[in-house]
């Protein structure tokens, strides 16, 4: 039976992942995503996150976060890779934080210089979002991407973490979907026997409700794993308690610059964001009880391997590595 609440890695005095959002910027036009939209309709500014704010986050997670956070998990409302300085960010969190520092990205960027840097700093884990393993199914998802490219830049970081004997963990990433969901096992095959750490296998979620017609189905009685597990750090310097959100409508505290995340994350909002997951009764945050993407969060602890979280691939990474 799952416990909700705070039990294992899901602790009450920080966050087990502390997201970053660095930029709202993208090179991509992926159909399951809603930042060209946001671009288009003026809620995304272009925001870049500012180094002060990084490094604000990174000691922090040093002092109040060492041996409770399982990572810093560096992601974008775009591509983080086009932020300027994201290398140096990286760099920084590697060094300084004290925990496994990780970086989603599409891989249209990844170059020799950035692998090598990368593999170099020891960056601890790298996911590639990929969702297709056929050119025409990336083509139809992953729009203005070339999958003969980011496969090539993938590959070659295979090869040069394992000539450089490299303990970085490489990650691909699919999110299942109409267009795609024949390839699936095939995608898994080929990416387990390509050499990577681990296939990432993702439902289409709603981006908490954005997209109409995906998952539309009366939320989940179950409460949100988020309010226990993670909190996220936008490109405007905002704290965010849902990286499904995209609207703005999950900012619990609008400037980073003048809290903490130790803070926030014991502070009466959460406290009643999370009362109102177990209870099922939404009142402070109606954007949670209407939220059809509420049941696809897993809790941990969860036994089948198929439907194991983020957070479970992490944890079996740690028992193996200096990060434990």
């Amino acid at each position: 039976m799952t416990n909700y609440g705070f039990s294992g890695r899901l602790t009450e005095a920080f966050p087990s992942q502390v997201i970053v959002d660095v930029c709202e910027i993208c090179n991509y036009k992926c159909i399951h995503c809603p930042q060209s939209q946001f671009k288009h309709n003026g809620a995304f500014s272009g925001a870049v996150l500012s180094e002060k704010l990084n490094k604000k986050l990174v000691k922090e997670v040093a002092e109040h976060g060492k041996g409770l956070t399982q990572q810093i998990r560096y992601t974008a409302a775009g591509e983080p890779f086009l932020h300027p300085e994201i290398m140096n960010f990286l760099e920084y969190a590697v060094k300084n934080s004290g925990t496994m520092v990780s970086v989603t990205t599409n891989g249209s960027l990844l170059n020799n210089e950035k692998i090598n840097r990368l593999l170099e700093i020891n960056i601890g884990l790298i996911d590639f979002s990929l969702d297709a393993l056929n050119e025409d199914t990336y083509k139809d998802i992953r729009k203005n991407g070339d999958l003969t490219v980011v496969r090539g830049n993938l590959i070659n970081m295979l090869k040069m973490k394992k000539k450089m004997n490299s303990s970085t963990r490489i990650v691909v990433s699919f999110v299942e979907q109409e267009k795609n969901a024949s390839e699936a096992n095939a995608f898994k095959r080929f990416w387990e026997d390509a050499g990577v750490d681990y296939v990432v296998l993702r439902k289409l979620h709603s981006a908490g409700g954005f997209f109409k017609n995906v998952n539309d189905k009366q939320p989940g009685i179950k409460p949100c794993v988020y309010p226990w597990e993670r909190i996220l750090l936008n490109a405007r310097g905002e704290l965010d308690l849902c990286a499904m959100s995209w609207e703005g409508k999950t900012v619990i505290h609008s400037n980073y610059n003048d809290t903490t995340i130790r803070e926030v994350w014991s502070g009466t909002e959460y406290s009643i964001l999370r009362n109102e997951h177990i209870n099922c009764m939404f009142e402070r945050f109606k954007v949670c009880g209407k939220c059809p993407d509420r049941n696809l969060t897993i809790w941990p602890g969860n036994k089948t391997e198929s439907i194991r979280g983020y957070g479970d691939m992490i944890s079996d990474f740690s028992s193996e590595d200096k990060y434990k």
